[in-house]
């Protein structure tokens, strides 16, 4: 399990250098978990300062045109500027204090259930794990992590995570519930796979949210996203700005 926290930490520093692109399904639900409305959207994802940066390419199979491809290039030079201002304030730890890894889950929960299963045709050490009640949160990613329970594949050779399934086990409260909470029940999946046989890097993504925002709104959505087209990246020190219309 050490060995499998430490591989997972440095994957998480190695996906800083690469450039992809995935798919984005949002399903919004009501309250029975019924789908009243779908939105696909295509996106290109890199990191700055170690902290992730989307760029919108496509709506609904559709590239953006000359003036959203203009607009979405002005939202990401701020963004790239707004990372740049985070990490300078978290330069100690290097990482967006929000941002739940598996990194964090791995070290908030405790496994158990040890056992060998074959997955996607490899050899697979699989544990169930629950929240480790000792543990003490220093950012709201971790205290969120800390109330997750689940399964996690490990790959037995690499031993890298190639799956992970975590459901809330408990609510998740910002502000005592006042900015917003995240109900018992929702849930993640993750899947990770061998790029270019050289780094396991996230290939899907299944998150079923059911959220309340400030009291008032309530959220209910499904998100599946699928990565693409890993390549190696650098985003250059100097932004340039956003081309005027």
């Amino acid at each position: 399990v050490r060995r499998l926290k430490a591989n997972q930490r440095q994957l998480e520093e190695r996906r800083k250098d690469y450039i992809c692109e995935f798919t984005e399904d949002t399903r919004t639900l009501d309250g029975k978990g019924t789908v009243k409305k779908t939105e696909t959207k295509g996106y290109e994802l890199f990191f700055d300062s170690g902290y992730p940066i989307t760029r919108q390419l496509s709506k609904e199979g559709k590239p953006l045109d000359e003036h959203e491809a203009q607009k979405e290039g002005r939202r990401v030079d701020e963004e790239i500027k707004k990372a740049r201002k985070l990490a300078e304030k978290h330069a100690r730890d290097d990482e967006n204090p929000d941002e739940v890894r598996i990194n964090h889950i791995l070290h908030a929960t405790v496994m158990k259930n040890g056992r060998y299963e074959t997955y996607q045709g490899r050899e697979m050490l699989v544990y169930d794990f629950e929240p480790y009640p000792q543990f003490k949160p220093h950012t709201r990613a971790e205290s969120l992590a800390n109330k997750l329970g689940g399964t996690v594949w490990i790959d037995a050779q690499d031993v890298e995570v190639a799956r992970l399934e975590a459901r809330l086990v408990d609510n998740y409260r910002v502000a005592g519930g006042l900015l917003g909470s995240i109900k018992t029940g929702s849930d993640l999946i993750v899947e990770q796979e061998r790029v270019n046989g050289e780094v396991w890097l996230p290939s899907f993504l299944d998150f079923s949210l059911d959220a309340r925002i400030m009291l008032v709104k309530s959220v209910r959505e499904r998100i599946l996203d699928h990565f693409s087209n890993y390549r190696k990246f650098r985003v250059e020190t100097t932004i340039k700005p956003a081309e005027q219309q």
